[in-house]
């Protein structure tokens, strides 16, 4: 039976190493340049250093914010190759906090930008809620499709008007794509 399962890792081993067997998954990593005070009126920059490298198919931002008036938040990202994305714009009226929310233009729909929403949590699409109704926002997540994944990416986070202060906890990016986004394969067991 020893035999077999090493014959079987060797056999995954190899299909992998000369690219008969893919396996994609996504990597996730966190910032280490939190929290940081978002100023009145204000904004904050927040990098996080992607290490792993390879071609991006998806890309999701999970971002953690304590604000009164989530109105006044406005969210851009860019990454070391592409130009900062306005992806949250004034949603939330007088609601507070964005906690786990996931920013992902395969979400189901653009964000209730009412105070009902709030605290944000989940996944929402870019979201523009300056109008009478939410709409798409002017940046995309499928703008990093495409582009290389490794290396800093920065979060930029706006309070664009005056009293109300907050706080980013915390943000991390999952992204998927090509490798050397893999999943190892360790060991495969046929019974």
């Amino acid at each position: 039976m020893k035999n077999r399962k090493f014959s079987v890792s060797l056999l995954c081993f190899a299909l992998v190493a000369f690219g008969a067997l893919r396996v994609f998954a996504a990597v996730t990593e966190s910032s280490t340049n939190v929290p940081l005070a978002i100023p009145d009126n204000g904004n904050v920059n927040s990098t996080l250093t992607f290490s792993v490298n390879g071609t991006i198919s998806d890309a999701n931002l999970t971002v953690n914010i304590s604000h009164t008036w989530n109105d006044d938040i406005e969210l851009r990202l860019s990454s070391p190759s592409i130009a900062a994305q306005l992806l949250w714009q004034d949603c939330g009226g007088s609601g507070d906090n964005l906690t786990n929310t996931v920013i992902d233009q395969q979400a189901a729909g653009l964000s209730p930008c009412t105070f009902a929403g709030a605290p944000f949590t989940g996944s929402f699409q870019p979201t523009d809620g300056t109008g009478a109704a939410p709409a798409a926002a002017s940046g995309t997540m499928t703008a990093f499709n495409g582009s290389d994944s490794g290396g800093v990416w920065t979060l930029n986070v706006v309070d664009d008007s005056t009293i109300c202060t907050g706080t980013l906890n915390a943000w991390s990016l999952t992204l998927d794509g090509t490798p050397p986004l893999p999943v190892e394969l360790m060991t495969l067991e046929i019974s």
